[in-house]
């Protein structure tokens, strides 16, 4: 959303004083615009004129200017489209100032040679102006390099751009940590050049030996929407040459165009995923919130307090938050304070499971839309633990789905995975019949039930990324379960943005398919890890493989045999075409599954829930045994 340009005037005082500027030069350049036109000899009657125009070209300027952004701008980066702006707020000020003499008196009309004259005036002077001081500038930063390097830490910037301009001219106005030497920029058009002063010293290829000339030790990335893989392979190589590398976090405003840096910062695992940006509809997703009641079940997970979060931009009504965990029910408490802006909330600690306490739930807060994101998710905990994870995750999915019916929710949306895809674990079985319940219940219910499926997240809990991280942090090893293991991976927020955006795109039955990208290997995700701590995988901290650990997969799908993909209004959402319907026998088997639990063994209960997986037209598949080769050459074989 554009900012007021107006508020610019109260808001900085070194930019007001700008706008002085310039005004001042208005009233100069129109004085010498009269003065030219009578050859050096103002009659008095034109006098007249020349006070009667003043204040209308001047408040006439100061509208246009301030209009399109002018004091948004550094003075320091003044280049031809600053003098195509100064241009066109000229022009734009003097036909304003035409239009308000002429409501002001219809008999009095400005002589178009002093409009000519006064604007090729101002537009010279403003123009000029703003290139002495950027010569100035430049000069001095010239001086100072001649005089040699300042007491900071050497530094070299990767990227001879906009983004890499502001952030020298951030540095210089905010930090004196960084002494900066010289760009580097793989484009050979800008090698030998100057940026603000400063030499592009060359391509990347010159990195070592410009490190070493330099006593370089930092180097700043300073490249808008740098690809993951150039930013990967920046990173290793600094690590080799024993320096440390950071990036300078940008943005850009759309009001005046420019590059503002927000920040310095370490590089994360999460900026070399190539996550590209998401793009939504905020007004739909808007409109399907605000004023409205939202219940978030698992609200203190990851995905729930997020989902917390995003909603919360929308302005509902009401927020009711509901978890079993009291630690992260607390906490979430304490953020949700703080961003709730006007909508009530409420943090009601109860299981899914606890159909008596939901319904009064229900009952009481009647919400218009309800996001389940509850549910056991830790793979290899589920594995021996079948009963909990088909009470908590089918029992708990149907208790809600129920709920939200009798109750008019319009809408119910659950949080799926891409476990679910021809499933190998408890997890992902227990998850498949969650989806394959809201299929039934979407054919006749006036609430709309929606499925969102994606895979992975980084830094969620119980995450591979924490897990990493830890092991990094206490000196290793960092275990890996199998060398060709890959998974799909998404940003946290990314995730939330698409699972709201699919909401607003449901109709009722819909099972919707998050883009997750392509998929990333474990064992390059420690590598990446491990280097971004500071150290080079196998020679400062080793990679264990452990073996594949009960009901995971080498590979995790996205859509599963006979399922069929569609795309949507949303390049980063697809909807996925079932292969068959599902009917009233299979819920009664869900149901009598359900009766199962505690009075069968888990064994049975297990068996059971495979038999009703693959009667849904799903495919159980068996876990694959992982053979590690020891020293020896001879095999173990480590699970079944």
């Amino acid at each position: 959303m554009r900012s007021n340009p107006f508020n610019v005037f109260f808001q900085m005082p070194h930019r007001t004083l700008l706008l002085l500027f310039d005004l001042v030069s208005t009233g100069l350049t129109l004085f010498l615009a009269f003065w030219l036109r009578f050859d050096g000899s103002i009659p008095k009657w034109e006098m007249d004129s020349l006070l009667l125009i003043l204040p209308f070209l001047i408040a006439s300027r100061a509208v246009c200017f301030l209009y399109l952004s002018f004091y948004n701008r550094f003075w320091e980066y003044s280049s031809l489209e600053d003098l195509f702006q100064i241009l066109k707020g000229v022009v734009l000020s003097s036909i304003l100032a035409v239009a308000a003499l002429f409501f002001y008196n219809h008999a009095f009309l400005i002589p178009r040679s002093i409009l000519l004259i006064e604007g090729l005036l101002a537009t010279a002077f403003l123009g000029g102006a703003r290139l002495v001081w950027r010569l100035w500038v430049e000069l001095k930063l010239k001086k100072q390099q001649e005089l040699g390097p300042g007491e900071g830490c050497n530094t070299l910037v990767i990227g001879a751009g906009d983004t890499g301009a502001y952030l020298l001219k951030h540095l210089k106005k905010f930090s004196s940590h960084y002494n900066v030497r010289g760009f580097i920029d793989n484009d050979r058009t800008k090698w030998n050049s100057r940026l603000m002063g400063l030499k592009v010293l060359g391509g990347m290829d010159r990195l070592p030996e410009l490190i070493h000339e330099y006593e370089v030790k930092e180097v700043l990335v300073a490249i808008n929407k740098i690809d993951s893989e150039d930013l990967s392979r920046i990173v290793e190589k600094c690590q080799l040459l024993g320096v440390k590398c950071k990036l300078a976090s940008s943005v850009k405003d759309t009001s005046s165009k420019d590059v503002h840096i927000t920040q310095i910062r370490n590089i994360e695992i999460s900026d070399l995923l190539g996550r590209d940006a998401v793009y939504l509809d905020l007004q739909s997703i808007h409109n399907m919130f605000h004023g409205k009641t939202v219940l978030v079940t698992g609200a203190g997970g990851s995905i729930g307090s997020e989902l917390c979060s995003q909603i919360l931009e929308y302005t509902p009504a009401k927020l009711v938050m509901v978890d079993k965990g009291e630690n992260y029910l607390y906490d979430l408490n304490l953020k949700v304070g703080l961003e709730s802006m006007g909508t009530e909330t409420q943090c009601v600690f109860c299981s899914v499971t606890n159909r008596k306490k939901m319904e009064a739930v229900f009952r009481e807060y009647r919400p218009d839309m309800v996001f389940h994101a509850a549910a056991h998710k830790h793979v290899p905990l589920m594995e021996n633990n079948v009963d909990e994870a088909i009470h908590n995750n089918i029992f708990g999915t149907a208790t809600c789905a129920d709920l939200s019916e009798q109750y008019g929710a319009e809408r119910f949306v659950l949080v799926s995975t891409d476990k679910v895809v021809n499933p190998t674990s408890i997890m992902g079985m227990t998850k498949n019949i969650c989806e394959k319940i809201l299929q039934y219940k979407s054919r006749e219910a006036k609430t709309k039930f929606i499925t969102v499926r994606f895979g992975n997240v980084l830094g969620s809990n119980g995450s591979v990324v924490r897990l990493f991280k830890s092991q990094i942090e206490n000196g290793g090893p960092v275990t890996v379960t199998h060398p060709d293991m890959e998974r799909f991976f998404m940003l946290i927020p990314e995730a939330v943005q698409l699972i709201l955006q699919a909401a607003s795109l449901g109709e009722g039955g819909e099972v919707f398919l998050l883009d997750m990208g392509k998929p990333v290997k474990i064992v390059d995700l420690a590598k990446k890890m491990i280097r971004l701590s500071g150290y080079v995988p196998g020679r400062d901290m080793e990679i264990q493989f452990v073996g594949l650990r009960p009901g995971e997969k080498l590979y995790e799908e996205l859509v599963a045999d006979g399922e069929k993909e569609r795309p949507t209004k949303h390049k980063k959402i697809k909807r996925v075409i079932p292969p068959c319907q599902v009917d009233g026998e299979f819920m009664k088997r869900v149901a009598g599954l359900y009766q199962d639990v505690g009075h069968v063994t888990l064994e049975t209960l297990e068996a059971n829930l495979k038999s009703l997986v693959n009667s849904s037209g799903s495919r159980v598949m068996e876990s694959q045994p992982f053979i590690i080769e020891d020293d020896t050459g001879s095999a173990e074989e480590s699970f079944q």
